[in-house]
């Protein structure tokens, strides 16, 4: 089984020590939700797993591998990211941008792509219902239509895992809700490891299959959406008082600041 595995990782932006200790196994076929408050170091994790940024101290392992150790192109056949803001003003059609994602797996460069990956291609196309998409410039395209896209180009990499920042913080719950269902569907199927940083904790409950909270830098806690989504967690993590509502199996938080 292949495993993400974080080992004791910190990180300091100046003398400001921003991860502390972080450790934590990811397992395919699961989608884990990083939720904490703001600054809390969430997109700092992500950013320390894509190499973005250097960390201090620690080790990441991927299927045993040190994950330093790998080429950037092995790299990014491994693992796949979508930021919370990505460049748009690009002067790309939506069909080029999905074709990125298979750069990584390309034998030859000058050759560009074979029927294989065009076949990959068309594949997600079809599953993203993108085919009328394909030659507009992204430009042209709504906030939730670029997400999608940007999806698109994640499943073409064919990862084994997909780091994702806040990717519908920008959408209406209806791009919000198909995003996260076609996410979710993707890690089940091809057995990926998901990893979204989300602050919605409505959907966080929904999708993801575990809940890990980060406060000052470390994990306070982890563990199945009703194990951990519980009144008291909430109120050390976020500092305020929630009605959670247990709806048969599924949670709802209500913020009720400033009442004991």
């Amino acid at each position: 089984m292949k495993i993400l595995k974080l080992k004791n990782l910190k990180y300091s932006y100046g003398n400001c020590e921003v991860l502390s200790d972080i450790s934590y196994n990811f397992f395919p076929g699961e989608l884990v939700g990083i939720l904490g408050a703001n600054g809390c170091g969430k997109s700092t994790l992500l950013k320390v797993i894509m190499g973005f940024l250097e960390k201090e101290k620690g080790e990441i392992f991927l299927d045993n591998l040190e994950a330093e150790r790998l080429s950037r192109k092995e790299f990014a056949k491994r693992i796949s990211f979508i930021a919370q803001k990505s460049n748009q003003n690009l002067n790309f059609t939506v069909l080029e941008v999905l074709k990125l994602g298979r750069v990584p797996h390309m034998k030859n460069s000058f050759k560009g792509l074979n029927l294989e990956d065009d076949k990959i291609v068309d594949g997600v196309v079809k599953k993203l219902n993108l085919q009328n998409y394909l030659n507009r410039d992204i430009k042209s395209l709504s906030g939730g239509e670029f997400q999608r896209v940007l999806l698109g180009r994640a499943f073409i990499q064919h990862s084994e895992v997909i780091l994702l920042d806040e990717p519908t913080s920008a959408l209406d719950i209806n791009y919000s809700l198909e995003f996260l269902e076609l996410l979710k569907e993707e890690i089940r199927i091809k057995k990926m490891i998901g990893i979204i940083v989300i602050h919605d904790i409505n959907l966080a409950s929904l999708f993801c299959d575990k809940i890990l909270f980060i406060k000052d830098g470390k994990i306070a806690t982890s563990g199945k959406p009703k194990e951990v989504i519980k009144k008291e967690w909430l109120e050390k993590i976020y500092n305020f008082t929630p009605k959670i509502l247990n709806l048969e199996n599924d949670i709802y938080v209500l913020p009720k600041r400033g009442e004991k």
